[in-house]
């Protein structure tokens, strides 16, 4: 018998279905990446949202023309959150990490960046803001909302904050909205984390 010329087979299984969708979601995410951050690193007006809550950390933020307000955000499936705004005209962080959970898939995909992150026009709508911050001429006020119906609204909108300067220290936000007019990654690294 020449064992050369036999078939052999090995057995196990593939579940196709799962395969199907983890590549699929896996050539989506990476294509969306390369088309919003391009092959250098810089993305113009990136907008992310719509796709439910995302944890962005950071060792440090340092941002000019700070304002902090309320708002609301839509999540994934809850409509009308009631979030803190941030504004910068510019921002540079360090030791930047953002994730999302993507359970029906089983994963975690990271973005992160060994290098300082430079960010012009950012935007952020945070449902948890944790971390050390630092304030140069620091304003709060309160605003008239006495012609807005809306009372989640209204609650929103009562309370502004404002400073030269922030730094942020630590940081870990739970954020539903990002938007940056434009954003430089040195060293960006995209991968996934298989969920416990």
């Amino acid at each position: 018998m020449n064992l050369a010329t036999e078939a052999v087979i090995v057995g196990g299984q593939t579940i196709k279905k799962k395969l199907i969708m983890a590549l699929v979601g896996g050539f989506l995410l990476l294509g969306s990446l390369l088309t919003v951050y391009g092959i250098n690193g810089v993305a113009y007006a990136a907008p992310i949202s719509g796709f439910g809550e995302f944890t962005v950390k950071f060792n440090k933020l340092v941002g000019t023309n700070f304002k902090l307000y309320g708002g609301m955000a839509n999540g994934a499936k809850v409509k009308n959150l009631p979030v803190a705004v941030n504004e910068m005209d510019h921002a540079t962080i360090t030791g930047l990490e953002i994730s999302k959970d993507i359970p029906a898939l089983g994963i975690r995909v990271v973005i992160t960046s060994d290098q300082p992150v430079q960010i012009d026009g950012l935007i952020q709508k945070a449902t948890l803001i944790n971390g050390s911050a630092t304030f140069n001429n620091l304003t709060m006020s309160e605003n008239y909302v006495g012609d807005i119906a809306d009372p989640m609204q209204a609650v929103a909108q009562e309370f502004t904050q404002g400073a030269n300067t922030i730094t942020i220290e630590n940081g870990d936000l739970k954020t539903l909205y990002l938007f940056q007019r434009t954003v430089s990654l040195p060293g960006m690294k995209v991968y996934f984390e298989k969920l416990n």
